[in-house]
């Protein structure tokens, strides 16, 4: 590798060869260590272009999820590598460094390799001295790149989520990871565009389109201040992300990279919304258990679990923040077939008993339930599309279990589904928010149950 200033670093295409086999052997057989000791399953070459192999849908492993985020976590720092080798080497073959886009588009990112292990490497141009074309538009200030940066991408991310949450009604990997991801890329390419900047800049410029596009959305109405408050970590993270990657190229470029290249990498993010539709993957069944002790017999617990008096209007601090909370339970029937009606201050859950084991288990399904929280806004009403069906409870139950001392153990189960992606991220929200909701209603039944046996 040739030992050049910054931005002129070169590499020859046998040691880019070298260096590439070496990368790669070294990340499958990480890959095949991960995969064998971490999670007992074999993997093999074939595996990175079809994940699953040759299995039925019905026999993917239901660990799949977790195993290919590791594997995403491990391949961090070899792409990182490969992209500067790949910048390096298409200098070396004077090419132009735009084409670093194949470097991440599976099976041509293999021939795009063999490609550049065959071109020679050719005698770089002086570069001139002048700044031309439509780098000399932008400003030569910190301040002023920083600020337009933030302009032009924040207002393209506006664009982007309003198209992915109005029209394709879609949040997913495309909307929360995509998406920022780009947002931060280009705004590092654009603000250290017409002079070098420090790497701490360029990662605190990768973060300001995603506060520009927040602000945006909230001003218009677009979506209220939890959500956003919410989506603010996955955001902020994969910008940062994609503003080390910006930083690299900006870093490893002989000349300043085409409007036309932004342009197609912005323009890249909607074909991968709605990903998820068009994978058929249907969202997973996920579950909350909340419990308390109650020192009372079931017997006397019993009553107050199939339909509860008015909760008083003290609640916790996320129940303050725009989400559903429970109010007051009633029930019509007694036994197997009777409609459970859990009224919620956004509407109310219409729930049939499936299971009546008086005084052991309460179980129910969901037939109808309200809207799942009240956005915070300025505005009185925003009509956001993830509040219809999109975070669904299925069924629950209550449970208890007699403890010594003639003391309950009371346990409360959601089962629901989340069609927002990534769902192991967005599951943490909604884990905590259910298990408040619990608390909520099972620290009531706890109260009264209390205050009636004695």
């Amino acid at each position: 590798m040739n030992e050049k200033k910054n931005g002129d670093r070169t590499i020859d295409r046998w040691p880019y060869f070298w260096w590439g086999c070496a990368l790669m052997a070294l990340k499958y057989n990480l890959d095949r260590a991960v995969a064998w000791w971490g999670f007992h399953r074999p993997w093999y070459f074939w595996n990175y272009i079809k994940p699953h192999g040759f299995a039925a849908v019905d026999a993917i492993p239901p660990d799949d999820q977790i195993f290919y985020f590791v594997l995403l976590l491990t391949s961090l720092p070899f792409l990182v590598l490969g992209l500067i080798l790949t910048l390096r080497r298409l200098r070396s073959a004077r090419l132009p460094t735009e084409l670093c886009v194949l470097f991440f588009v599976p099976v041509i990112n293999l021939i795009f390799f063999v490609v550049l292990t065959c071109v020679p490497a050719k005698q770089t141009a002086v570069a001139p001295s002048t700044i031309s074309g439509w780098i000399s538009w932008l400003p030569t200030s910190a301040t002023g790149s920083a600020l337009l940066s933030t302009a032009i991408i924040g207002m393209a991310g506006i664009g982007l989520a309003y198209l992915s949450t109005q029209a394709l009604k879609n949040y997913g990997w495309g909307l929360f990871v995509a998406l920022p991801f780009t947002m931060g890329l280009v705004s590092v390419l654009i603000y250290a565009g017409s002079k070098k900047r420090s790497f701490g800049s360029c990662l605190l410029v990768s973060m300001l389109p995603i506060a520009f596009a927040g602000l945006g959305l909230f001003v218009l109405a677009a979506e209220g201040a939890i959500c956003l408050i919410m989506a603010a970590p996955i955001g902020l993270g994969l910008a940062v992300l994609g503003g080390m990657v910006g930083y690299i190229i900006v870093g490893n470029r002989a000349g300043p990279i085409s409007p036309v290249t932004m342009i197609l990498v912005l323009a890249s993010v909607p074909l991968t919304m709605g990903m998820e539709k068009r994978a058929d993957e249907p969202p997973p069944l996920l579950s909350v258990t909340t419990s308390v002790v109650i020192n009372a017999s079931p017997e006397k617990v019993w009553p107050n679990v199939v339909s509860f008096s008015s909760i008083p209007p003290e609640r916790d601090w996320i129940l303050h923040t725009g989400v559903a909370y429970p109010t007051r339970a009633r029930i019509v029937g007694s036994g197997v077939g009777a409609v459970r009606h859990c009224i919620f201050n956004t509407g109310e859950f219409i729930e049939p008993i499936e299971v009546w084991d008086e005084p052991r288990l309460l179980r129910f399904s969901v037939l109808q339930q309200p809207e799942p929280m009240e956005e915070l806004s300025p505005y009185p009403h925003i009509n956001t599309p993830h509040l219809h069906g999109y975070l669904q409870s299925h069924e629950g139950e209550l449970r208890l279990t007699a403890l010594p001392d003639g003391k309950t153990l009371l346990e409360g189960t959601t089962w629901y589904t989340d069609r927002i992606w990534p769902s192991q991220y967005w599951q943490l929200w909604s884990d905590m928010i259910i298990h408040h909701i619990h608390l909520r209603v099972l620290n009531h039944i706890k109260t009264i149950s209390e205050a009636t046996s004695k």
